[in-house]
């Protein structure tokens, strides 16, 4: 493991997932983050009032992201500007980015979401990074899920004996805590983030075609509030199908 590729579908997963393991697996290697999505919902999912402030909704997005780079010390990275839950109508053009930024920096191990449920642009992402098995190692880091009808947080959903834990110090809670802080525009959801643990390992064999587990996923826990911009009124079955009809499945 020398280069390697981040995979963060939206600025702030580089935190919410993998701070530590940036921290101390990684710090010493050649890290390159590509971020799949701006974060930010398209224009017209959001509030008729809110439209006229899109363009600052991104901006504000993408200098947080440069923040956070910044207090990392990543200096190479790039960003996907297309919306977040837009990944799915964008699996070919994602993966021959990654295909050319593996390329350019010579990327010989990928890290990204597991395919968990948390987020369609996870699942998607994870999905899209598995298609690499054959180039190049691809681990996964567990950000959130909603199994059993329980927050979890950094923990996978099933156990193997590839787990890797690892268990911050005080000092890495507050440093966590303080990077989180900086995507103010995301404070209300991720309130919920632990900052006890993070975990990964090398990517486990999926079943694409269904969603990650039984019962309600994390990003449809509040799916009676459909018609709310902050929800996601995708089908879990959707996705499945976007992915399984895709050109690279």
């Amino acid at each position: 493991m020398k280069n390697v590729l981040l995979i963060a579908p939206h600025p702030d997963d580089e935190i919410v997932g993998s701070y530590i393991v940036i921290k101390r697996i990684l710090k010493k290697k050649k890290i390159v983050i590509f971020f799949l999505t701006n974060g930010v919902i398209d224009k017209n999912s959001l509030w008729f009032w809110e439209r006229k402030n899109h363009k600052k909704k991104v901006k504000i997005r993408k200098n947080e992201m440069k923040n956070s780079m910044n207090f990392l010390g990543i200096k190479k990275f790039y960003l996907q500007d297309i919306a977040t839950r837009s990944l799915k109508e964008n699996i070919e053009k994602t993966f021959k980015k990654i295909l050319q930024i593996k390329k350019k920096h010579k990327i010989d191990s990928i890290f990204c979401p597991a395919y968990e449920g948390g987020h369609q642009d996870h699942d998607v992402a994870n999905f899209i990074c598995s298609r690499f098995k054959k180039k190049c190692k691809i681990y996964e880091f567990s950000e959130y899920n909603y199994f059993k009808k329980k927050i979890n947080n950094n923990y996978f959903l099933n156990s193997t004996k590839k787990n890797k834990v690892i268990f911050l110090t005080d000092s890495e809670k507050n440093e966590k805590k303080k990077l989180l802080k900086i995507y103010k525009s995301e404070s209300q959801n991720l309130n919920y983030v632990s900052l006890e643990k993070e975990s990964y390992r090398e990517i486990f064999d999926y079943d694409y075609s269904s969603p990650p587990h039984e019962g309600t996923l994390f990003y449809k826990r509040f799916s009676f509030f459909s018609w709310h911009p902050k929800v996601d009124s995708d089908n879990p079955d959707l996705i499945c199908k976007k992915i399984c009809e895709s050109k690279i499945f």
